[in-house]
Parts: structure tokens; sequence; C-alpha cells
């Protein structure tokens, strides 16, 4: 009776931890990016909403979200109004979920953004989706933005 109990919190403690990801930013494990430097590396920088999200989850083969956002604010690039967010549900993926691991939809994030190469392993549902330049780094929920980094993304942006 005690081992099933200990096995039950053990097993518990894992579902509910956070996943610690697999990161990789430019050949170095978990590098410690800045705003700087991941503003200089990405195509966009923008401060998105969630609009939407497809999550397919598969026992067979890799899982997936497709997120649909919308740019609140831009701070490089020029985005459409509307784009799509593409992750794999592995250690190694960006994920804008909320309370329950159900989408964010009322969240806005701060996104550095980059153009996902298509290996033809990825679903169709990839194929022109964007996805975050380095997944340990600066992206994050907008809530998480101090207002250091908000002025620092003005003044990376004013200068472009």
């Amino acid at each position: 009776m005690l081992i099933r109990a200990l096995m039950s919190l053990g097993i518990a403690a894992i579902l509910t931890s956070p996943a610690h990801a697999l990161c990789s930013y430019r050949g170095v494990d978990n590098a410690k990016t800045t705003v700087a430097q991941e503003f200089k590396d990405s195509r966009w920088v923008v401060r998105a909403h969630v609009v939407s999200a497809d999550y397919h989850w598969s026992d067979e083969n890799e899982s997936w979200v497709l997120y649909r956002l919308e740019v609140v604010q831009s701070f490089k690039g020029d985005l459409p109004r509307r784009f799509t967010f593409f992750t794999m549900r592995n250690s190694g993926g960006f994920y804008m979920d909320g309370d329950g691991g159900v989408p964010d939809l009322d969240g806005d994030y701060l996104l550095f953004l980059t153009r996902r190469p298509w290996p033809r392993s990825d679903p169709p549902a990839a194929r022109g989706a964007l996805w975050v330049n380095y997944n340990c780094g600066q992206s994050k929920a907008w809530s998480q933005v101090t207002q250091k980094e908000n002025a620092q993304l003005r003044e990376l942006s004013a200068r472009r």
C-alpha cells in the first residue's frame, strides 16, 4: 500500500512539473541569450495574441500544435496581421498554453520568430508556419516581459 502511494505521488510530480526543454543555441547547450542577441538573430519580433490552436495528439507519431496568432505590436519585420505558428509537442517545443494545458486564448506573447524549414517528416499544416528562434530563450508570455525588456525592445526597434 505504501509503495503504491509513493508511486502515485512520484507519477503526479512528474506529470505536474514543467517539462525541461532540450535547448541548443548556435551549438551551445542551454545557452543564456539576451533580448539584443535574439532580436538580431530573428527575422520578426512581435507581441502576438493567441487566436486559436489546433492540437494533434498521437501515440504513434509526433504530437504537435498549430497556433493562429494576431500581431498586437511589431518590433521587427513585417508580418501579416494574422499568421500561424507551429511547434512539436516535445522537449524542443514552445507552447502557448494556459492553465490545464489548453490554449491561452487570452494570452499575448513576446515572440522572436524565424521561418521554420519544412522537413517532409512534419505534417502539411506546418508548411509556411513560423517558430521561435530559440525555444529556451527570450520568447515568453507578455506578462513576464519586464519594463526594462519592453524599453529595450522599443529602442532596438527604433534603430532599424
